[in-house]
């Protein structure tokens, strides 16, 4: 999911986050972020179901511009948001990780499409989860993690998949050759 916010300022914000249920009830957890920022100053989130690899990474490591949200009542849902979920917020704020309980209140279906598995979008989902771990740690292990979900991408991935991981790197500033990242080719 894709979770939307807006600031006090009435600026919108996108950044993946994990869903969790349990006993009926939803939540997720939040690091001190832009996003947990939002909630706190307006307890209101949207989760967007997003099947685009590029969305994700964009949204995960830069700032999406203003042209990819569309207001529903006044608050920020993605545009190219397969559907979404409006939840009011209850946060319990932790010192580095909070948690966000999620009450529902609307929802919108946009498609129905059905989309088979791609292991190259999964893919490409595990090497953004450790790249936000590489930005805050800088550990070379990450390095390594986003650099075997590559060859998974060049084997299976489509076009958006092979776009979203140029953007990952892009965005890191990973040079290809100190990394030996191979992001142009794919295998046959």
């Amino acid at each position: 999911m894709i979770f939307t916010t807006i600031s006090s300022e009435g600026v919108p914000n996108a950044a993946p986050i994990g869903l969790h249920r349990k006993d009926g009830r939803f939540f997720a957890r939040i690091y001190n972020s832009k996003t947990l920022d939002n909630i706190i100053g307006y307890p209101v989130a949207a989760a967007n179901m997003v099947d685009d690899p590029v969305i994700f990474v964009q949204s995960a490591l830069s700032d999406i511009g203003s042209e990819k949200f569309e207001f529903i009542e006044n608050f920020p849902v993605l545009r190219c948001s397969c559907g979404w979920i409006v939840f009011d917020c209850r946060c319990i704020k932790g010192e580095v990780i909070s948690v966000v309980e999620l009450m529902p209140v609307k929802g919108k279906i946009n498609n129905r499409k059905i989309k088979p598995v791609n292991r190259g979008f999964n893919a490409v989902i595990e090497a953004l989860i450790h790249a936000t771990r590489y930005v805050i740690s800088k550990e070379e292990k990450y390095l390594d993690l986003i650099k075997y979900h590559n060859t998974i991408v060049r084997r299976c991935g489509g076009p958006r998949e092979q776009e979203a991981m140029r953007l990952l790197y892009k965005l890191l500033c990973l040079n290809n050759q100190h990394h030996n990242f191979n992001l142009l080719s794919r295998q046959t």
